[in-house]
């Protein structure tokens, strides 16, 4: 039996069994199946044999064996889709002219889901076709040449620049149109106010709408810095359609593991390769007339490539190489180690951060507490009193901590003072008269409610304020609790509740700009000298030396000259660290010295040398 009657028998059954006559509905056949449907004449025609229509090394030889029209139509319908994939019917007048070769080569394949044996003449599919399965891996006609070199940083990352508008945007936020478009003029502050690379920021602005960053509301676009960014689905949303979101496509179709020049991605666009970008339903695109000019890719499509490796490169979706003006080569982003080495803080409130060294959920945060000043991969923000009111309004009551959490440098002491006071003029307080204040277990205070009774604190004269220091906790007897001596404790202790009828707190390291102020209160407040723990903290608080530990050896004289000794001229002052009256501590520095004077006075010497 031959394979044509194989076919035709096995071809009167669906998939359930039931028996049809002469055509078959089911999903796309097998390549050699669908081969052995196509009329006799033809397949006597083809170069690929029905039982090897599925063999990727026969259709890669049949590839290579095509014509050169055919080659570049062939590399055309690489560069719009997958093979398995139908073919856009917008190519249909270039695969009847010139895919002959390509069905011969059973390369193309009809989209068909019936047809009468041996009655299909593939070449009537010219609008409805698909590339062989069997082509996935095949290469171009242009072979690309290797290229090795490390990848470059981009100019600005996109997701960074997204936070440092959103920042500015949180601060000022952006009048709308009531198409939701930000009004050109507003646009035009907002860049000119983070610098002068109008492209930069307005993809940046892109980003952060895209990735909800930024959000309209009231008429106006608002900024959130510290919101988790969506993903995003598509990266042509940040090119606006047109020419240039065609070549993104195209770019990352071509996209590998290893790098591929540009320069090879030119030579295969300039060629039969540039009607991929042709589209006659997508707004933007040049008119066929003009397309086909000899300078045409030069003026519409080679800036849009260029433009699409810069935006996907600034976005993450692809690795690059770059030389001083443009994108030499690109493959698909590898994982790229942020060290944890955090930010640099200098004395005049400068922050220096790199975006290799600064997680990008702690720049979030940095961004609105130190607004931005210029820099790209090397940023450089400034810490302001607009930034620290900022930082408070978004409910941040750890600046401080913050920065010496992230800062390589500390923070310095000047920084600090300067951080506390915008702080303190940045924060609201709210005075209420003529109400009595209750305070609960917890130490929260609130307005008495009508008729509800209260321990009364008269300040119209000086009240009774007192504590007492016993076993490393602090106590305040109720009836000396005034505010001002809690409000005092609090600035060097903490309180942990009550222990029967006092407040009780225990004493805790903080900064203190003011310790010889603070001493006084509390020396006023104990009654007295204060307890030493207490009084170091304090004192420690405002910075001190560090102890110096000193290497020394305990001497023990003679008990009959012990007293002769410590007055001679020469060995009395190394021995006037007494311990005891026959024993003295001396550095060990000075031991040659001491051992050499006792020998001149005819004493001996026994022990360390």
């Amino acid at each position: 039996m031959s394979a044509d009657s194989t076919f035709a028998s096995s071809a009167k059954r669906n998939s359930a069994g039931a028996v049809r006559t002469g055509t078959l509905s089911t999903a796309p056949p097998a390549p050699g199946r669908l081969v052995l449907a196509y009329d006799p004449s033809f397949r006597a025609t083809m170069t690929v044999s029905a039982d090897r229509a599925d063999d990727p090394a026969a259709l890669a030889g049949a590839a290579e064996a095509l014509p050169l029209a055919a080659r570049g139509l062939m590399d055309l319908l690489l560069l719009v889709g997958e093979p398995g994939e139908p073919i856009p019917e917008r190519l249909r007048e270039r695969i009847a002219k010139e895919g002959g070769p390509l069905w011969a080569g059973a390369l193309l394949l009809p989209r068909a889901s019936s047809w009468t044996e041996g009655g299909l003449h593939p070449q009537h599919y010219a609008g409805s076709c698909r590339l062989n399965p069997g082509l996935r891996g095949l290469g171009f006609s242009l072979a690309a040449e290797t290229y090795e070199s490390p990848p470059s940083f981009p100019p600005a990352e996109v997701k960074w620049d997204a936070v440092v508008v959103a920042a500015a945007l949180e601060t000022m936020p952006a009048a709308l149109t009531q198409d939701g478009s930000i009004r050109r003029d507003v646009e035009r502050r907002l860049y000119s106010q983070l610098g002068d690379d109008d492209h930069r920021w307005s993809l940046a602005l892109r980003f952060a709408r895209a990735a909800g960053l930024v959000r309209p509301g009231n008429g106006k676009l608002h900024g959130y810095p510290e919101a988790h960014p969506r993903p995003l689905a598509d990266v042509s949303v940040l090119l606006q359609g047109g020419v240039p979101t065609a070549a993104a496509t195209l770019v990352l179709r071509l996209t590998t593991d290893a790098w591929t020049p540009v320069s090879w991605l030119i030579a295969l666009l300039k060629g039969t390769g540039r009607e991929a970008f042709y589209s006659p339903v997508a707004d933007g695109y040049p008119a066929r007339s003009e397309y086909f000019n000899d300078d045409g890719f030069d003026r519409v499509e080679l800036p849009a490539v260029r433009l699409a490796l810069d935006v996907l490169h600034r976005a993450g979706a692809i690795d690059t190489v770059r030389d001083h003006e443009a994108v030499v080569a690109f493959r698909r982003p590898t994982v790229r180690p942020r060290g944890q080495g955090g930010f640099m803080l200098t004395p005049d409130g400068d922050v220096l951060c790199h975006v290799a060294e600064l997680r990008l959920e702690d720049y979030r945060r940095l961004a609105r507490l130190a607004p931005f000043v210029e820099g790209d991969a090397l940023r450089r923000h400034r810490l302001s009193r607009e930034g620290i009111s900022a930082e408070l309004a978004a409910g941040h009551r750890d600046t401080l901590d913050y920065l010496a959490e992230h800062s390589r440098t500390g923070v310095p002491a000047n920084l600090q003072d300067q951080v506390r006071e915008w702080q303190r003029s940045a924060t609201r307080l709210s005075i209420l008269t003529g109400v009595d204040i209750v305070e609960e277990e917890s130490g929260r205070l609130r307005v008495a409610m009508p008729g509800e009774l209260g321990r009364v604190i008269d300040y119209t004269t000086k009240p009774r304020a007192r504590f007492v220091a016993m076993h490393g906790k602090l106590y305040v007897p109720d009836g000396w609790d005034p505010l001002d001596v809690r409000v005092t404790l609090a600035r060097v202790a903490r309180p942990v509740g009550r222990e029967g009828e006092a407040w009780v707190y225990e004493p805790e390291l903080r900064p203190q700009a003011s310790p010889q102020l603070l001493l006084t209160r509390l020396r006023e407040y104990h009654g007295g000298d204060l307890p030493g723990d207490l009084e170091t903290i304090v004192l420690a608080g405002a910075g001190v030396p560090p102890v110096l530990a000193i290497e020394a050896v305990l001497v023990r004289l003679p008990a009959e000259v012990a007293d002769a000794v410590r007055r001679d001229r020469i060995a009395g002052p190394m021995l006037r660290r007494s311990v005891s009256a026959t024993e003295c501590v001396v550095p060990r520095d000075q031991l040659t010295a001491l051992r050499e004077r006792l020998a001149e006075l005819g004493v001996l010497w026994e022990g360390v040398e």
